[in-house]
């Protein structure tokens, strides 16, 4: 009796280890976590989509090259401007007045330009310009905040946005925490630029493959509860073949029956890794777990948002002063008009006011729109050329030897005014909701509303996932082995039956006077 309940009593163990360890690893929260993550950051992760990143993130990152020399004195290129000056003026024989007077002459709006930067120039003089004006208008500081606000929005954007960025370009607020995934620590805009050029993006470059895998056949969310129902199955068959074994009602070829059952049930989980492919989906879902962790902390995914926040700050500075489009240039003209007008002085009275007081201020809104330094560029340097008796590639190799931080930023500017309005790279480029990216402006807002807030809503789910035991590349071997063992321990019990001869079921004998009752043993029970 216990010899022929024992091998049922196995098949219920079995079926009870896979339910155990259902609960004991805590399937159904991890995995469950696991379909969270796939179903938020599966949109970012199309081929599209991640181009379109990258695209992103490469005019991000020709904005900062440009940017970098000219926002801070630590940048350098405002160093480089009297050099420049110093330089044509030795090799022309001009006096450095006369050079200066012909790049005005003939390059207004990138001479201007040089004469503005440092930019944090300019936020100390806003400072100083809005007590000015309100000196001048006769209305409260307040007031001529809300005047310009309503009066010249696109110039109100840039002076509120040109603070957070000048102040915040070497030390990006909110990024105390952040660091590469290397350990390097980010401050600065332009280790903000390289943490998502050379970490977040090319996570997403080489583990799209692996997402779009493991999120095929449903996902992995339903796997617990088909290890559960699995188990289950096996446990209740388990038991009732235990409990009929004991009652001894088997025939052979009831036997042999259930024992080709539990091969079947062997072979159904061992099809089932193959058949939804467990083995390279769950090792690449592995792989994308390893390669996404390090962007999902809680530092750095408050540090991307710290970083977006920046770009963001950035694109509202230069939005209105890049192309015409933008407004700001063609409101310079209209706040001077203004000012004359409240004030009774002249139109060249208050520039004249305005540049000795506020040079920088002033040097900026006479350089916009970027777009037109960038139609200057290849003029200049042909009267560089001509003046320096040099070809343009020596007069180009002569400023990148010289003035490397001017040359940086010559070099950049068209590629950033004009990819302004059309990013190269985001012709497949759309939202989350299928709203279609293609200029700056809306590069940063696929970047901060949908991008970043996948990090912010799945960073918990993406930890319950990663973290506890086992790793999930684990779940394809062992379900693969309960799948063998199965298979064999059911092949070896069926063998077995088949070398039994059939016999009558199993009928109690009749008790005798004062003796135990005793059972009569079928003689094909193994």
């Amino acid at each position: 009796m216990r010899t022929a309940r024992l091998p049922w009593l196995v098949v219920t163990v079995v079926g009870l280890a896979v339910v155990g360890l259902v609960i004991a690893w805590g399937l159904f929260s991890r995995l469950s976590a696991g379909q969270a993550v796939l179903d938020g950051v599966a949109p970012a992760f199309t081929e599209e989509r991640v181009a379109g990143a990258r695209a992103g993130v490469d005019i991000v990152s020709s904005i900062t090259d440009l940017a970098d020399p000219v926002t801070l004195p630590e940048g350098g290129a405002a160093a480089e401007v009297p050099q420049l000056v110093a330089f044509v003026s030795e090799q022309t024989g001009l006096t450095e007045p006369e050079v200066l007077a012909a790049l005005q002459a003939g390059f207004p709006h990138t001479t201007a330009l040089l004469q503005a930067i440092p930019l944090s120039a300019v936020t100390d003089e806003v400072s100083a310009l809005i007590p000015f004006l309100s000196g001048t208008l006769g209305l409260p500081p307040d007031e001529v905040l809300t005047v310009i606000g309503e009066n010249f929005p696109r110039l109100a954007q840039v002076i509120t946005a040109l603070p957070a960025v000048t102040d915040g370009w070497d030390d990006v607020p909110g990024t105390e925490n952040l660091t590469r995934f290397n350990g390097e620590q980010v401050t600065t805009v332009p280790e903000v630029r390289d943490y998502f050029s050379e970490d977040v993006i090319p996570m997403l470059e080489t583990q799209q493959q692996n997402l779009r895998n493991l999120a095929t056949f449903g996902g992995v969310g339903y796997v617990p509860l088909v290890l559960t129902v699995v188990g289950l199955l096996v446990v209740v068959y388990g038991i009732a073949m235990t409990l009929l074994a004991g009652w001894g009602v088997f025939s052979r070829g009831v036997l042999i029956g259930a024992w080709v059952l539990v091969v079947f049930v062997g072979a159904f989980v061992v099809l089932l890794v193959f058949a939804l492919q467990l083995f390279p989906r769950l090792n690449g879902g592995q792989e994308l777990l390893d390669a996404a962790a390090p962007a999902f902390t809680e530092e750095r995914v408050a540090g991307a948002r710290a970083g977006v926040d920046i770009v963001s700050s950035i694109t509202d500075l230069a939005d209105p002063v890049v192309l015409p489009e933008g407004g700001a240039a063609a409101e310079v003209p209209e706040l001077v008009a203004f000012v004359s007008e409240q004030t009774g002085l002249t139109e060249p009275a208050v520039l004249a006011a305005l540049q000795a007081g506020f040079p920088h201020t002033t040097a900026l809104l006479q350089a916009i729109p970027l777009s037109e330094v960038t139609n200057e560029l290849p003029g200049l340097i042909d009267f560089l050329s001509q003046q320096l008796q040099l070809s343009p590639e020596q007069v180009q190799t002569a400023i990148n030897d010289n003035f490397p931080r001017l040359a940086q930023t010559i070099a950049a500017l068209p590629v950033v005014t004009n990819g302004w309005d059309g990013v190269p790279g985001t012709e497949n480029l759309t939202r989350f909701n299928g709203e279609q990216v293609t200029t700056v402006p809306e590069v940063r807002d696929y970047l901060s509303e949908d991008v970043i807030p996948v990090l912010e809503t799945q960073q918990q789910n993406l930890r319950n996932l990663a973290t506890p035991f086992p790793p999930v590349d684990v779940f394809p071997p062992l379900l693969l082995a309960i799948g063998i063992i199965v298979i064999l321990f059911g092949t070896l019990m069926l063998s077995l039956s088949l070398r039994v001869k059939d016999s009558a079921p199993y009928t109690p004998a009749p008790a005798s006077n004062g003796s135990r009752e005793e059972e009569s043993t079928l003689a094909m029970r193994p």
